[in-house]
C-alpha cells in the first residue's frame, strides 16, 4: 500500500509537470474512523479504505501516539507550496518531520485542544454564549434602524467578541508549512519544482467549480514583455480582447460555457522608476508593447485590463484588491516562474477585517460544517479531479511562500475569501529559461533584480564590446564606426574592453578581470543570439531640455536637426534590460526607412550568449531620462558655489 497521503484520482491526462511521487500520491486511500474532517483524509498503513471526516463536535481519542496525531493534524496540502502532505520522503516537497520545532509545537497545541475539548474545559461553551451575545446585538442593531433604541456597545460585548475570535483560532487545527517551505524561508535553500506546461494549467482551469473565472497574468517588469505567455488567449480559452466599441460584450460563451476573462499585472513596477507618477507615465507604453506582443491593432483594441503594481511598495494594490473582491468566483494567478505571483497574492488577496458581523458569520459557518460532518454524503466528494479540495476559509489564511527561488509552487494552492464568494488559485510557474544553469550556485540569486538600478552609461567605441556578468552576455556593434551608448539596468557587472579581448574572455582563454559569475566550461556554449536593429527614433528625448519640453507640450514643432538618435532595449531573461542608443546621420535614417526590410539599414548590434538564447528586444522604455533629470536637479541643488538650494534639494531627493 502506498505510504503517501493521496487525495484524488486524476481524471483524464495527468499534468506533465508532476514528479513521480506526486503521481503516486494521486491514489485515493483512507484510514479507520478516529477523527472527522470536512475534507476526505486518506491515511497510510491500512487495508480498509474508508472516508474520514473531522469536526470539533465529534469525539476524539484523548491520547494518541505522535505519529497518529501528526497524520491527523497535517493539512491536505502545504499552504506554502501546494504540495500534498507526506511524512516519508524528507527530500521531497510536502514533507513534515516530527523533529522540527514547529511540528512539535503543532502536536502539543493540537493535543491541548483535544484534551480541553473532551474534558469539558468550557471554551466552546463560552464561545457559544459569546456568539449568542454578538448575534443578539446585531439583531438589535437591525431593529434599531426601525426606531427601536440600540443596546450600548459596552466592554462586555468587546470581551464576547474577543472570546469568539479566540475560539475561531483554537477551533481549527493549527496549520504549518512543510519542511521545504520552512528551509526556503529561514535558510534560503530548497530545490526548484518542475515547471508545468500551459496545457497542464488548462486542465486545472477546466475543472473550475466557479461559473465566473478571471485569470490574472502576472508579468515581470524587469524583462517585460519576455515573461508574457504569448499563446495564453488560445491555450486557456480566454475571451478575446474587447474592442473600443462601447457596446462590445463584457462576457462571451463558447460551447455553452462562459469564457474566462484576463487581466495583466505588471509586477515589480517600482524597478522602472523612483516615483509612482513616473511609473504611471509609462502605462500607455506598456499597453502599446502588449498590443505588439499579441499582434493587436492599436486602433481597434482598448486593453483596459492592464495594471502596473508594486507589491513591495503597495502601489496600486488597493485597486486590484477591490477588483478581486467584487469579481469573486475563481481568481486564477498565472505566469512564468519567479515573476512575483506569490507576492502579488500576498499584496492583493482580499483579506477580511475582524469585525462583529464577520465573526458571527464565521461562527455560524463552523456550526454548519459540524452539522455537515455528522451527515456527510460521501458520494458528493469529488475524488476524480486534478484540483485539490479547497481548504476551510479563515480570517487570516496562510498565504503562499514568497521566495526568489524559481519554481517555489509545486501544485495549485486554493485560498477561499469573501465567506464563500470566491477563491484565489495560485498556479505553478511556467518555464522561464535556463540562464541560471550557466551561473555558479552562489551567484544564481544575483541574477534577479531586487531593487531599482541606477546605472552609469557606457560608450562602446569602435573596436570595443560590452561584457555583462563576466562574459554571459557580449554586445558588439556591427558597424565599426558607430559609437553606441549603453545604460545597463541589470544586476550584472558591466565591463568594457576591446572586442578581441572580449571574445577571448567569453571563450575562457583570457581571465576576466572582475567577478566572473559564470560556470566553468560555459565558453563552449557561447553562440550568436542574432543581430538587433536600433530602429526606434528617440531624437526628441535627446534634445536640449527646454526644446524637448516645448515640443512635448506642442508649443513648437520638432526642429530640423542633421542627426537622429536611434535606440532599442535589449532584454535579458529574468534580469533586466540594456538601453542602447546611437547617433547617426538623419540622411541615412531616411534611406533606411525608404529601404525598409533591407539588411543593415539601421544601426545594429550583435549579441552573444550561452546557446544563443535568453535575450530579446523591445521599443525603448527610456527610463534613463528619469535618472538624468535627477542628476540635473542634484547639480542645481548645490548652487553655483556649492551652496545647497533647499527647494531643489527636496525635489531631487524625492525624484
Amino acid at each position: 500500500m502506498s505510504p503517501y497521503l493521496g487525495r484524488i484520482i486524476p481524471r483524464g491526462p495527468l499534468p506533465t509537470h508532476l514528479p513521480s511521487q506526486h503521481l503516486r500520491r494521486a491514489i485515493h486511500l483512507s484510514r479507520p474512523l478516529t477523527r472527522t474532517a470536512i475534507f476526505p483524509r486518506p491515511v497510510r498503513n491500512t487495508t480498509e479504505p474508508r472516508i474520514q471526516l473531522r469536526s470539533l463536535s465529534t469525539s476524539i481519542p484523548l491520547r494518541a501516539s505522535s505519529s497518529e496525531l501528526l497524520d491527523d493534524v497535517l493539512p491536505i496540502c502545504c499552504p506554502g507550496c501546494g504540495a500534498y502532505s507526506q511524512t516519508v520522503e524528507p527530500n521531497e516537497a510536502g514533507y513534515y518531520g516530527k523533529t522540527r520545532k514547529q511540528t512539535r509545537k503543532l502536536l502539543s497545541e493540537t493535543q491541548q485542544v483535544i484534551d480541553g475539548q473532551d474534558e469539558g474545559s468550557g471554551v466552546k461553551a463560552e464561545a457559544e454564549k459569546a456568539a449568542g451575545r454578538i448575534q443578539k446585538y446585531l439583531e438589535s442593531t437591525e431593529e434599531g434602524k426601525e426606531g427601536v433604541p440600540r443596546p450600548k456597545f459596552g466592554a462586555s460585548l468587546v470581551k464576547a467578541a474577543d472570546t469568539a475570535g479566540r475560539y475561531l483560532e483554537k477551533s481549527k487545527v493549527p496549520v504549518q508549512v512543510c519542511d521545504r517551505c520552512h528551509d526556503l524561508v529561514h535558510h534560503n535553500k530548497a530545490v526548484s519544482a518542475v515547471s508545468p506546461t500551459i496545457d497542464s494549467l488548462r486542465a486545472y482551469l477546466d475543472e473550475s467549480p466557479h461559473k465566473h473565472n478571471r485569470i490574472y497574468h502576472v508579468v515581470d517588469a524587469a524583462d517585460f514583455p519576455m515573461s508574457v505567455v504569448k499563446d495564453v488567449y488560445e491555450t486557456l480559452g480566454i475571451m478575446d480582447p474587447r474592442s473600443k466599441n462601447r457596446r462590445s460584450a463584457t462576457y462571451s460563451y463558447k460551447a455553452g460555457k462562459k469564457q474566462p476573462t484576463i487581466s495583466f499585472i505588471i509586477n515589480r513596477s517600482d524597478l522602472l522608476a523612483a516615483t509612482k507618477e513616473q511609473v504611471d507615465s509609462k502605462m500607455e507604453y506598456v499597453r502599446s508593447v502588449l498590443r505588439d506582443t499579441f499582434n493587436l491593432s492599436h486602433e481597434e483594441f482598448r486593453l483596459g485590463n492592464v495594471h502596473m503594481i508594486s507589491a513591495q511598495r503597495g502601489w496600486w494594490t488597493k485597486k486590484v484588491k477591490e477588483e478581486i473582491r467584487e469579481h469573486g468566483g475563481g481568481i486564477w494567478v498565472v505566469g512564468k516562474a519567479n515573476v512575483g505571483k506569490s507576492s502579488f497574492i500576498e499584496a492583493c488577496f482580499p483579506k477580511d477585517s475582524r469585525n462583529l458581523e464577520k465573526i458571527a458569520e464565521l461562527i455560524e459557518l463552523r456550526e454548519e460544517e459540524s452539522r455537515m460532518a455528522a451527515h456527510y454524503d460521501t458520494s458528493a466528494l469529488d475524488s476524480d479531479g486534478l484540483l485539490p479540495p479547497a481548504p476551510r476559509e479563515d480570517l487570516y489564511p496562510i498565504l503562499p511562500v514568497v521566495s526568489s527561488l524559481p519554481g517555489t509552487t509545486v501544485s495549485p494552492i486554493r485560498i477561499p475569501f469573501g465567506r464563500g464568494k470566491g477563491e484565489m488559485i495560485d498556479l505553478p510557474g511556467l518555464d522561464r529559461g535556463d540562464l541560471a544553469d550557466h551561473v555558479r550556485d552562489k551567484f544564481k540569486r544575483d541574477l534577479i533584480m531586487t531593487k531599482r538600478q541606477k546605472p552609469e552609461r557606457h560608450s562602446i567605441k569602435p573596436g570595443q564590446s560590452l561584457l555583462l556578468g563576466g562574459g554571459l552576455v557580449r554586445i558588439t556593434p556591427v558597424n565599426p564606426d558607430d559609437i553606441v551608448i549603453a545604460a545597463c539596468f541589470v544586476p550584472l557587472e558591466a565591463h568594457l574592453t576591446r572586442t578581441d579581448k572580449a571574445i577571448e574572455m567569453q571563450a575562457e582563454e583570457r581571465p576576466y578581470p572582475g567577478t566572473n559569475i559564470a560556470q566553468e566550461g560555459y565558453g563552449k556554449t557561447i553562440a550568436s543570439a542574432g543581430v538587433f536593429d536600433l530602429k526606434w527614433d528617440v531624437t526628441q528625448s535627446h534634445l536640449p531640455r527646454s526644446i524637448a519640453k516645448a515640443v512635448a507640450d506642442k508649443k513648437m514643432k520638432m526642429p530640423s536637426v542633421p542627426y537622429k538618435v536611434m535606440s532599442t532595449d535589449i532584454l535579458i531573461e529574468g534580469c533586466g534590460w540594456i538601453e542602447l542608443t546611437v547617433q547617426t546621420r538623419a540622411k541615412s535614417v531616411k534611406e533606411s526607412e525608404a529601404e525598409a526590410g533591407s539588411p543593415g539599414s539601421f544601426p545594429q548590434v550583435e549579441i552573444f550568449t550561452p546557446h544563443g538564447r535568453h535575450v530579446g528586444s523591445r521599443a525603448p522604455i527610456e527610463c534613463w531620462k528619469f535618472i538624468a533629470a535627477k542628476k540635473v536637479l542634484d547639480n542645481r541643488a548645490k548652487g553655483p558655489r556649492g551652496r545647497q538650494n533647499i527647494g531643489l534639494e527636496k525635489r531631487a531627493r524625492h525624484g
